[in-house]
């Protein structure tokens, strides 16, 4: 198979979606792959070198797209479709339903391109279940490629327990905010990594680091000994995946976590993480896993062989067989 993926996010989909399953099949399955990137309009090959290679779209079998909600994308899907290559849509949100904290442009003639491209793709690809219900509305050939991670890329270190971090763009920060502010004790130390605007939680013993390229995630979660990942419970969370969970299982972090449905699948409650039922519990858990050093190495090492199970060199056959 010859794949050409078209990107159209510098943010961690880039990776995740993108640049992870492309490496891997190339490398295991020897597929030849490019990948390009809209904002350069050059095709970039990613694997040792950084040499251009310009090639006719027809030369693909298959074209894998993010974001399909453009004019130009609804038409080359139309064009592709016309002369038989095979049009991919993938995504890793729900872009049917609403998360108050989460801002996303639902103009109509936006959604009107979003629905037409979904029904013109041969296969769409997403991370989840609920999106997998969600997509299928408008396409019958959905395939489940859950979130994975490079496990190589993390290297776990000596958690000591005074440090509790969250890591995300400022876009997800009103609803960090409103579920765990005053829910963190004053005398632990807070590392917040993603924005500036972080500096606005109140907290006075904190650390804010501004954006980062998501490929230095490991170099960040190495400060990091309690992990949070609070999620507002409604339908679009319910469809994003559980990836910040591996992430920090990946450095055997334990962590504590709303539960949205991915996340009620990943977690074996007080085995491998803590899930919330109530807005008190984050100060019962980050309590909980301070000063208990046996817990909190115990429940990085159960995280961290969930995340092993997720490598992405494991599963790479999910995405061969899908795009087969």
């Amino acid at each position: 198979m010859k794949i050409l993926f078209i990107c159209n996010s510098v943010e961690g989909t880039l990776k995740q979606r993108v640049i992870m399953p492309a490496k891997y099949l190339h490398a295991e399955v020897a597929h030849e792959i490019n990948i390009m990137t809209l904002q350069a309009k050059i095709m970039i090959n990613i694997f040792g070198t950084m040499k251009a290679t310009i090639r006719d779209m027809n030369y693909y079998d298959i074209i894998i797209l993010q974001f399909a909600w453009h004019d130009d994308l609804v038409f080359l899907i139309g064009r592709l479709n016309k002369i038989g290559i095979k049009v991919v849509l993938d995504f890793d949100d729900d872009y049917f339903h609403k998360n108050p904290y989460y801002p996303i442009d639902y103009s109509r003639g936006r959604m009107d391109n979003l629905i037409k491209s979904i029904s013109m793709a041969d296969m769409i690809t997403v991370t989840t279940e609920s999106l997998a219900e969600t997509y299928s509305k408008y396409n019958a050939n959905v395939k489940i490629l859950p979130n994975m991670v490079d496990i190589s890329e993390f290297k776990p270190r000596a958690n000591n327990g005074k440090v509790v971090g969250w890591y995300s763009s400022g876009i997800r920060f009103a609803e960090f905010r409103s579920m765990v502010e005053g829910w963190i004790p004053e005398n632990v130390c807070l590392y917040l990594t993603g924005s500036l605007i972080f500096n606005n939680f109140k907290h006075k013993n904190k650390i804010v680091i501004d954006r980062f390229n998501p490929v230095d995630t490991p170099k960040i979660l190495a400060n990091i000994d309690i992990g949070l990942i609070p999620l507002k419970l409604c339908r679009f969370n319910d469809g994003k995946s559980d990836l910040k969970g591996l992430e920090y299982g990946a450095m055997n972090i334990p962590f504590i976590v709303s539960p949205t449905e991915p996340y009620k699948k990943l977690i074996r409650h007080g085995i491998n993480g803590f899930l919330v039922k109530h807005s008190r519990d984050w100060l019962k858990y980050i309590k909980l896993l301070i000063f208990d050093d046996k817990l909190r190495a115990n429940m990085g090492k159960e995280a961290r062989k969930v995340s092993e199970s997720r490598d992405i060199k494991l599963n790479i056959n999910l995405w061969e067989e899908a795009y087969k």
